[in-house]
């Protein structure tokens, strides 16, 4: 008998699909067989966006909900996968489904949802409007996101997709038009749909899965052309689109991604060095103009941390700048905090928890080896390790918890060359697409000079041996 149910499993696993895989969990668990029934769960967990549009999913009762939707390792993009399907489960029996609402919300992980797009729910949502009880679990939720900085006892789920560091753009001898990305899984780069205009000096940055290039310059030798256009890539079909352009031109500009909005900070047009600052709503493809800049920057490097953009170092177009200054979007203001300890203009500027990294840059004289990073809880600039690193600025990302130029190992104080991309370039874009990236957490982009092709990791997290 034994080795019949043995069969039965397996036939079962093999037909595993997100139509019926709730079922044969449920099934599995009736009959006592444990093996099945965790392969099952982690194939609704791995598949989660395909079974939550399903029929099985619509079926579930609201403790079967809770139990699903509470697991750590659903994996989803963002918690709004998870805060829609919710929703769809609730249209799909109204009457019954509704008076619980409230109790399913709490499973939820709404902390780690926008303000924004928790607004837009309670004012379009006609299951949230007439449920006032929810309406006011979810205010005051944007009231602490709004006002505090403190940390919730349930994690962001973990994705078990890749992810993927994405460039485009650049300059050698011309401004490029290459896109290519790197598969931290598989140590490889890939060549991509080129970008519809060459450019260097861009922005990039990934907002609900799709890769923005922002700005730039088109050097070529029929001439130099300051750009103010936005293109729109998405990764699934390998395919540009065009998007509504920036309201000015912006050369070497610096982008950030809060609440879901693409913030272009700075840059300059021809000889005119901004200190304006526009932001772009992917959902109604219109920019808008926000606060100025207390100062003008090109080649500005901008972080988000805990829903604050940081603008940091520049050219002000009279010398490279140390000074950092942080825009407050409820306030729509900006103000001073400390400054770098080194002048440092096209620096790769990136986030990881609550500090920010300046690697390298240019202080008007040399192109820099040093690093430092800036604690935004201390107000404190203290610098870090920087051998090995090339005196030139690199491009950088965070992915995984590591910050790509090279590898940093804080305990050896160390650094580590890893694989190079199939073009050398300079002024590129370069962003990361994280299956759950978090509802604040901005994307790097850099417009930084150098013309290596080198791709190094630097790991800030995890000691690595070199």
């Amino acid at each position: 008998v034994p080795h019949i149910i043995d069969a039965c499993c397996s036939f079962l696993e093999n037909q595993l699909d997100p139509s019926n895989c709730i079922g044969i969990a449920d099934f599995a668990l009736q009959h006592s067989c444990n093996n099945l029934y965790t392969i099952a769960n982690q194939f609704i967990d791995q598949h989660f966006s395909q079974v939550s549009q399903g029929e099985e999913f619509l079926a579930l009762s609201v403790l079967q909900m809770v139990k699903l939707i509470k697991r750590d390792e659903l994996n989803v993009r963002s918690e709004m996968e998870v805060f829609n399907a919710v929703l769809r489960w609730v249209k799909h029996d109204k009457p019954r489904r509704c008076p619980r609402l409230s109790d399913i919300l709490n499973a939820v992980r709404c902390h780690f949802l926008t303000p924004r797009f928790l607004k837009e729910q309670m004012q379009k949502c006609e299951v949230l409007k007439n449920e006032p009880q929810c309406c006011d679990y979810l205010s005051r939720i944007i009231q602490v996101n709004l006002t505090s900085r403190r940390k919730y006892s349930c994690n962001q789920r973990t994705p078990k997709v890749p992810h993927v560091i994405y460039t485009t753009g650049g300059y050698l001898q011309h401004s490029l038009s290459n896109m290519e990305c790197y598969n931290a899984q598989e140590k490889q780069w890939f060549s991509l749909a080129d970008l519809p205009t060459p450019r260097s000096g861009l922005g990039g940055a990934f907002i609900d899965g799709k890769f923005y290039a922002v700005g730039g310059r088109n050097n070529c030798l029929d001439g130099n052309q300051d750009s103010d256009g936005v293109d729109c890539y998405d990764p699934i079909t390998n395919k540009w689109k065009s998007c509504c352009r920036m309201t000015i031109a912006r050369n070497r500009v610096g982008v950030g991604v809060l609440d879901g909005l693409l913030y272009a900070v700075g840059g300059s047009k021809a000889t005119t060095h901004h200190n304006t600052v526009e932001r772009y709503d992917p959902a109604e493809d219109k920019w808008a103009r926000v606060q100025n800049m207390l100062t003008s920057r090109i080649g500005v490097g901008v972080a988000v941390v805990k829903r604050l953009l940081y603008a940091i170092g520049g050219y002000d177009g009279n010398s490279r700048l140390n000074t950092v200054e942080c825009y407050h979007p409820e306030k729509d203001s900006w103000t001073e905090v400390a400054s770098m300890n080194t002048n440092r203009s096209g620096a790769g500027v990136v986030a990881l928890d609550h500090v920010i990294y300046a690697v390298g840059g240019y202080d008007g004289a040399l192109q820099l080896k040093s690093v430092e990073r800036y604690d935004t809880e201390k107000d404190e600039w203290v610098y870090v390790s920087s051998k090995c690193l090339r005196p030139s600025a690199l491009s950088v990302a965070v992915l995984d918890g590591k910050i790509y130029a090279l590898v940093y190992d804080p305990k050896k104080d160390a650094w580590k060359q890893l694989h190079s991309m199939t073009c050398g370039r300079s002024g590129q874009a370069s962003a990361v697409w994280r299956a759950l990236s978090g509802p604040w957490n901005f994307i790097m982009s850099s417009n930084n000079y150098n013309n290596y092709g080198d791709l190094f990791c630097n790991n800030i997290m995890f000691a690595e041996s070199t």
